[in-house]
């Protein structure tokens, strides 16, 4: 399923707080994701402040061109489209309700997401900024 917003009245009802306050909370959640994207292999790398770099690489899916300018925008998942739909993800997904990346970005200041999806000969690099925008591409 791709990436999409979900609509008010859902968003609404799960009223998610869902923030990172922390590097352990933002490492977490990029775990959570990388196991989402059926990574078989994950690496981490954070640096000694906890604060210059949190760093996850994966071996999982990727993100798909068309929902990369939604990556870190807040609501947006592609685990669900509407309330109802909560009651299937259980067993299949570790998160679903878009913020948690949002909050990642209104954090950092600037976010760089690098992905690459099967077909793809190279990788791109999205760099976020804290509204969680994509300002700009960079092929690596």
């Amino acid at each position: 399923m791709s990436i999409a917003a979900l609509p008010p009245s859902t968003v609404s009802i799960i009223g998610s707080a869902q923030v990172l306050t922390d590097a352990a909370s933002v490492a977490k959640e990029l775990i959570d994701n990388a196991l989402d994207a059926r990574a078989s292999s994950i690496t981490i790398e954070i640096s000694s402040n906890t604060l210059d770099v949190i760093q996850v690489r994966d071996n999982g899916h990727g993100i798909a061109p068309q929902d990369r300018s939604l990556i870190c925008r807040r609501y947006c998942t592609s685990k669900i489209r509407n309330y109802s739909d909560l009651k299937d993800i259980g067993g299949i997904s570790l998160g679903f309700r878009g913020e948690a990346l949002a909050s990642a970005a209104e954090l950092s200041g600037t976010t760089l997401i690098t992905t690459r999806v099967e077909g793809e000969d190279v990788a791109v690099t999205l760099k976020v900024n804290p509204k969680g925008e994509v300002d700009g591409y960079a092929r690596e």
